[in-house]
């Protein structure tokens, strides 16, 4: 598994492996960030989330309140997981002056 990690940074200087521990530690200091989503990080993480429901993914939320033969059904689903917070989803924020947090999906609202 390490010799993955190691060559997958070859393949992209961005990526690094992340551990439980640097999620938990970066939880415990204070954020410099809002609780709310940035436009970028909705569309980022609505579009993820519509593309694992259209390959199969069980949904996190009801459907019985839904209309399945809307062709927007997806698109509604996964802006209804996000609504009502049920995704289990890590947001990685990075600034510029080099210090990032970690923000649950759960913690997150939509001031739009």
């Amino acid at each position: 598994m390490e010799e993955l990690r190691e060559t997958s940074k070859i393949i992209h200087p961005e990526v690094s492996s992340v551990t439980r521990e640097q999620i938990i530690d970066t939880e415990k200091k204070d954020r410099i960030g809002l609780p709310y989503y940035s436009k970028y990080e909705y569309t980022c993480l609505l579009a993820t989330r519509a593309q694992q429901l259209a390959e199969g993914a069980r949904p996190f939320v009801s459907i019985e309140s839904m209309k399945t033969d809307d062709p927007q059904f997806i698109w509604n689903l996964a802006k209804k997981e996000i609504l009502e917070q049920k995704l289990p989803f890590l947001i990685h924020r990075r600034f510029p002056n080099g210090k990032s947090e970690y923000w649950s999906t759960k913690e997150l609202y939509i001031i739009w």
